[in-house]
C-alpha cells in the first residue's frame, strides 16, 4: 500500500512526541518495520527521504557502481546502503551487486525493457535473383507478420461486425 507524504509526517511526528515504535505503530495500525524504516528515512534525508517517489527511479550505470563500492568499501548492509543513497529498495542493490559480479560494468548497464519494434525492411527493387539470402529472409520475415497482423485485424472487425448484427436484430 503507499502513503502519501501527509500520513507519513503525522506518523513521525506522533512518533518524535515520545510515543514508542510499537505503540505508534498500532496507533497507525502499521507494520513496525515500515514505520522503522520511514523513521530511519527521515532522519537521514529529511521530508525529501521519506516524500513517495512519482516515477520509477533511473540510476546509471556510474551511480550503481559507486553504490556498490562504498556498501563493499564500508561494510554497509544493503539497508544501510539504500539509506545512504535513498534507494527505496535494498533488494535493487542485491541486484545490482549480482550483475556487477557477473558480467562486471557491463551488467550495471540498463537494459531496454519490451519487444523491440518492428521496423520495415529494406526492401529493394532488385528482382529476387539478385538480393542476398539474408535481404530474402528479411523480406519474408515482414510480409508474414504483415500478413498475421492483417489476419488479426479482419477478425476483429468481423467480430464487431456480428456483435453490431447481434445487437441490432435484438432491439427490434
Amino acid at each position: 500500500m503507499r502513503y502519501d507524504l501527509d500520513f507519513k509526517l503525522k506518523v513521525i511526528a506522533y512518533y518524535k512526541q515520545g510515543h514508542t515504535g510499537v505503540a505508534t505503530a498500532k496507533k497507525f495500525r502499521l507494520d513496525k518495520k515500515i514505520l522503522s524504516k520511514w523513521i530511519q528515512q527521515y532522519q537521514n534525508g529529511g521530508i525529501d527521504a521519506i516524500k513517495p517517489k512519482v516515477s520509477k527511479a533511473k540510476y546509471s550505470s556510474d551511480f550503481k557502481y559507486q553504490v556498490i563500492m562504498i556498501m563493499l568499501e564500508q561494510g554497509l548492509s544493503q539497508s544501510e546502503t539504500a539509506l545512504k543513497f535513498n534507494i527505496s529498495s535494498p533488494a535493487l542493490i542485491s541486484h545490482w551487486h549480482k550483475a556487477y559480479r557477473l558480467y562486471g560494468m557491463s551488467g550495471l548497464t540498463s537494459k531496454r525493457k519490451g519487444n523491440t519494434a518492428m521496423t520495415k525492411p529494406v526492401i529493394t527493387d532488385k528482382p529476387h535473383d539478385d538480393k542476398t539470402l539474408a535481404e530474402l529472409k528479411r523480406e519474408n520475415e515482414y510480409l508474414r507478420a504483415e500478413i498475421a497482423y492483417l489476419k488479426k485485424l479482419d477478425a476483429r472487425l468481423r467480430e464487431r461486425e456480428q456483435a453490431a448484427t447481434k445487437q441490432g436484430s435484438s432491439k427490434s
